[in-house]
């Protein structure tokens, strides 16, 4: 089950402009926060501030109960995964990677990270997510993220700082090549390598996922049938220790990119073409 948010028929004609110019990592939707540079690095810089504090960790144990009881209630039910095989030579930490539709898209992962007996799943998140308002906004800075800002001593010092640490503790860190979220978008889009010159300079496998999304009969809103999301854990890429980590980099992104076409192309039994067309977005009626 996924949320329809207003803005829809916008949202959709961005997606539409978007991949006809061939701009994959651009921002299609309409209602995003507006905040300034330094006011964002500020909150951020808070928040990172903050993580070990009891009124920190109160609101992540809260966001946590209300995602994972949101999950097993709504989307479990009519939910799958397939290929976990594919983990079984993942011993320690890794990168999942994922094609981005859904704000909480994330649902079916942290069932992965369950499943698999990890104690938590950590997903990227892109920076603006914070400064959401109402209760999207409260689960989106408080659900084990960790978050991200176009600044370099940030990128450098408190976010790689994150990511060790969570590296340390042998979990599964979620981060979306693709970028920016494209509402119910089917396809995979061409990532930015940034996710495996970390997987590369840390030496952790990148663990490619791709989300097919199956409609279904009822109807969950206006024009817009609910949707049934499969889980394909695919083979992991693993960097190679003959190569610098930027050429790592590429050749993983790649990798990445290619296993996630692959996947598309047989569950949806078509050769992938960024021609637009209605069937693009999922549950559209």
């Amino acid at each position: 089950m996924l949320l329809v948010t207003p803005g829809r028929e916008q949202a959709i004609e961005n997606i539409r402009r978007a991949a006809q110019e061939g701009r994959f990592n651009d921002k299609t939707e309409p209602f995003d926060p507006v905040i300034s540079p330094d006011a964002l690095k500020a909150d951020i810089l808070g928040y990172v501030s903050r993580l070990d504090s009891p009124v920190q960790k109160l609101k992540t144990a809260v966001a946590r109960a209300v995602v994972d009881t949101w999950v097993r209630k709504w989307s479990e039910p009519v939910n799958e995964i397939t290929g976990m095989r594919n983990l079984f030579t993942v011993q320690g930490p890794a990168f999942i990677t994922s094609n981005h539709f859904n704000p909480f898209d994330n649902g079916v992962h942290r069932t992965l990270s369950r499943l698999t007996g990890r104690d938590r799943l950590v997903a990227i998140s892109q920076g603006t997510n914070f400064v959401m308002p109402g209760l999207n906004g409260f689960i989106l800075r408080n659900i084990d993220v960790i978050p991200l800002i176009q600044e370099p001593s940030y990128m450098n010092g408190a976010f790689r700082k994150l990511m060790q640490r969570n590296l340390d503790r042998n979990r599964f860190i979620l981060i979306y090549p693709e970028q920016e979220m494209w509402f119910n978008y089917r396809k995979p889009r061409p990532g930015k390598r940034g996710a495996f010159l970390f997987a590369a300079e840390y030496g952790v496998p990148v663990v490619p996922t791709f989300v097919e999304m199956v409609d279904l009969p009822e109807v969950v809103a206006p024009g817009f049938h609910d949707v049934k999301l499969v889980l394909h854990v695919l083979p992991p890429i693993f960097p190679d220790p003959g190569r610098s980590a930027r050429e790592n980099s590429f050749l993983m992104c790649q990798a990445d990119y290619d296993a996630k076409v692959r996947c598309y192309e047989q569950c949806y039994g078509r050769p992938l073409s960024y021609e637009f067309s209605k069937e693009d977005i999922a549950g559209l009626i």
